[in-house]
C-alpha cells in the first residue's frame, strides 16, 4: 500500500513540474505587457461600439481550437407559441441587450461592433416536424458562424400540439447565468406583447466595466495587482481518462437527468451533514472520475468550479448580459474504499475554507489583467498553445484531463411563461470543450436535474461519456441512500 502512494506522489510531483513549465510563457507574457507603455487608440473609429472585456476575450479566444463558444437553452411548452410575437419579442430583446447583435472585432484593444446587416438576419427560425428529438438534435448540432453570425439563435420547433423552444448563446459576450437572464427576458417580452393592447418599450442595458468596479468597491479592493497571485487559477491535468489520439469538429453531446423525487431526498441529505446541494454533486463528479481510468490514490486531485460573481454584488446582478464568472480549484486526497458521507464531508469542510477566500476572485483578476495584452500577442500565445496539444493530447498530457463542473443551480424558482403557455421542461447545455478539457454543466428546472457534457467526435468515445454521466447519476442516487 505504501509504495501505491509513494508511486503515486512522484508521478503528481513530476506532473507539476511539467505543466508549471508549460504555464511560464503564458506568465511572461502578462509581465511583458505590463511592463510596456499601452499605446492609446482612436476612440472617434469607435463609435457605437462596444468594449470587450477581460473575461469575452478569454472565452473568445477559446474558439481557436479549444471550444464551440455555445451555451444552448432547451425548453419544452405546454402548448403553441405565436410564432410573430415570438420574432418580435426575440427583436425587441436586442434592443434591450445591444451586445446580443454584435460581432467581436480583433483588435489590438478587441470591442464589440454592431451587425452591419442587422435588419436582415433571422434571429428566430421556425421548424415544423414530426421527430422532435431529431429536430433539437439537429439544432444542439449546427455550426454558428463565429465571425458574422449574431450572439443568439432562437427556433421555435413544433411537433403536433406542443412546442419546443430552442435558444444559442454566444460564450463569447454571455455565461451559462447570462443564458438564464436571456430566457427569462425573452418571456417577459412575450408575456407583455402577448397581453392585450400590450406593448413593450425597451431600454437599452449596455455591459461596461461598472460591474467590475461595483464588485471591487463591495469587496473594499482598492488594489487589484497587490492581492494577485499569479497562477493561482492553474489546473494540473490529474485525472486518468481515456481519450483517443485522433479527434475531429464534429461536437456531440450526453445528457442525464434525475427526475423529481431525487433532488429532495439530495437536499434532505445535503443538509443533515451540513453540506450544500453543490458539494454534494462535486462530491459524486469526484468519485465518479475516481471509477473512470485507474485509481490515483494518496494525491491531490483537482476539478475546478465555475464560480458566479454576480453573488459579489449588492443586487446579484449585472447590468447587462454579460459573461461575469470566474472559477476556483478544488483539490481532495482520494482514499482507498470511502463511503459517501464522508467524501461529502470532506468537500463540504473544503469549499467552506475556499469561500472564505472570495472563491473566483483570483481568476477575475487575472482576467482583468488580459484587457492590457495586445490581442494579438494573446492570440498568438493560445494558437501556439493549441497546436502543441490538441492534436496529441493523450501524448501530451499522458492520458490525463481536467475536469470542470459548473453548476447553475435552479434555473428559476417558479415555471416559467411565455404569455398563457408554461414552460414545463428545461435544461442548459455547455459549451464543447478540447481535450484535455472536459466540462460538466449542471442545471435544474421544476424538481428535475440535469448532468450535461459536451464532447468532440473520436477524441473520447460516447460509451466513455456515457460512463461517466451514469457513474455520476449512480453517486447522486446511491449517495444518500448509504
Amino acid at each position: 500500500m505504501k509504495d501505491i502512494y509513494k508511486n503515486n506522489k512522484n508521478n503528481y510531483n513530476k506532473m507539476i513540474q511539467s505543466v508549471t513549465r508549460y504555464y511560464k510563457d503564458y506568465t511572461k507574457l502578462l509581465e511583458k505587457n505590463f511592463m510596456e507603455p499601452q499605446h492609446l487608440y482612436n476612440e472617434e473609429d469607435r463609435a457605437g461600439t462596444f468594449p470587450a472585456n477581460g473575461h469575452d476575450i478569454y472565452n473568445y479566444v477559446a474558439r481557436y481550437n479549444m471550444a464551440n463558444l455555445q451555451i444552448q437553452a432547451i425548453m419544452k411548452l405546454d402548448g403553441r407559441l405565436d410564432f410573430d410575437k415570438l420574432k418580435q419579442a426575440v427583436k425587441l430583446s436586442i434592443v434591450v441587450e445591444p451586445i446580443l447583435g454584435c460581432r467581436f472585432i480583433e483588435d489590438r484593444k478587441p470591442y464589440w461592433k454592431p451587425l452591419d446587416n442587422i435588419n436582415m438576419i433571422d434571429f428566430c427560425t421556425f421548424e415544423e416536424t414530426e421527430n422532435i428529438d431529431q429536430a433539437i438534435h439537429n439544432f444542439i448540432r449546427d455550426d454558428v458562424d463565429l465571425d458574422f453570425a449574431p450572439m443568439v439563435n432562437v427556433r421555435l420547433i413544433r411537433s403536433g400540439r406542443s412546442d419546443v423552444l430552442a435558444i444559442k448563446m454566444n460564450h463569447a459576450c454571455c455565461d451559462g447565468i447570462g443564458t438564464q437572464e436571456y430566457v427569462q427576458l425573452l418571456a417577459d417580452i412575450y408575456t407583455k406583447l402577448n397581453q392585450k393592447n400590450g406593448t413593450f418599450e425597451p431600454e437599452p442595458r449596455i455591459a461596461g466595466r461598472k460591474d467590475q468596479d461595483r464588485m471591487f468597491a463591495e469587496l473594499g479592493i482598492t488594489n487589484q495587482d497587490a492581492i494577485f497571485i499569479p497562477g493561482s487559477d492553474i489546473c494540473m491535468p490529474t485525472w486518468p481518462f481515456p481519450w483517443e489520439q485522433s479527434g475531429s469538429n464534429t461536437i456531440l453531446m450526453s445528457v442525464s437527468r434525475l427526475h423529481s423525487g431525487h433532488l429532495e431526498e439530495i437536499s434532505k441529505y445535503a443538509k443533515s451533514l451540513d453540506a450544500t446541494v453543490n458539494d454534494y454533486i462535486l462530491t459524486a463528479y469526484y468519485r465518479a472520475m475516481l471509477e473512470m481510468g485507474q485509481p490515483i490514490y494518496g494525491v491531490p486531485m483537482e476539478i475546478p468550479v465555475t464560480i458566479d460573481l454576480r453573488r459579489y454584488l449588492p443586487d446579484h446582478k449585472t447590468m447587462a448580459i454579460r459573461n461575469f464568472s470566474g472559477s476556483v480549484n478544488t483539490r481532495l486526497i482520494m482514499l482507498i474504499n470511502e463511503p459517501f458521507n464522508r467524501t461529502l464531508k470532506r468537500v463540504s469542510n473544503m469549499m467552506k475554507k475556499i469561500k472564505k477566500g472570495y472563491p473566483g476572485l483570483q481568476s477575475a483578476i487575472g482576467l482583468e489583467r488580459l484587457e492590457n495584452i495586445n490581442f494579438k500577442e494573446t492570440l498568438a500565445y493560445y494558437q501556439a498553445d493549441t497546436s502543441k496539444t490538441q492534436s496529441t493530447c493523450p501524448l501530451y498530457f499522458g492520458d490525463k484531463c481536467v475536469p470542470t463542473l459548473s453548476n447553475l443551480g435552479i434555473l428559476s424558482k417558479s415555471l416559467i411563461s411565455f404569455g398563457n403557455n408554461t414552460v414545463i421542461d428545461a435544461f442548459i447545455l455547455p459549451p464543447v470543450v478540447r481535450a484535455p478539457g472536459l466540462l460538466l454543466m449542471t442545471s435544474t428546472y421544476n424538481s428535475v436535474l440535469t448532468l450535461a457534457v459536451g464532447y468532440y467526435k473520436s477524441t473520447v468515445s460516447k460509451e466513455n461519456i456515457d460512463r461517466l454521466l451514469s457513474l455520476i447519476k449512480n453517486e447522486l442516487i446511491q449517495g444518500y441512500k448509504s
